[in-house]
């Protein structure tokens, strides 16, 4: 990535801006949440509670879904399209829990 001219960061990288070695460990999964959610893209892995959470939080900030991809190749562009809920997984974030929340329109 770097070598692409990309800027690749690690939590890290901010130690000493943060004090990290001062925090909590266990905030740390959170931390990863919401710079995770923040980030330009996003895969995670489908059917991951824990990629769906930040999945959910992209879309109450009104990121666009076409940037999030799951690692696993029949799911990869599952995000894409909006799916009926009606499927079996519970995992998974479906548009509908931020959809028209704020007054956007679907």
């Amino acid at each position: 990535f770097r070598s692409a001219g990309h800027k690749l960061y690690f939590l890290s990288d901010f130690n000493d801006l943060v004090g990290l070695d001062s925090m909590d460990p266990n905030w740390m999964g959170m931390i990863d949440v919401v710079v995770a959610s923040r980030g330009r893209a996003f895969a995670g892995t489908f059917r991951s509670t824990f990629s769906g959470y930040i999945n959910r939080l992209r879309g109450y900030y009104g990121l666009s879904m076409k940037d999030s991809w799951f690692g696993q190749l029949k799911e990869k562009n599952m995000m894409h399209e909006f799916h009926n809920v009606n499927l079996d997984t519970y995992a998974k974030e479906w548009p509908d829990a931020w959809m028209g929340i704020d007054a956007d329109v679907a």
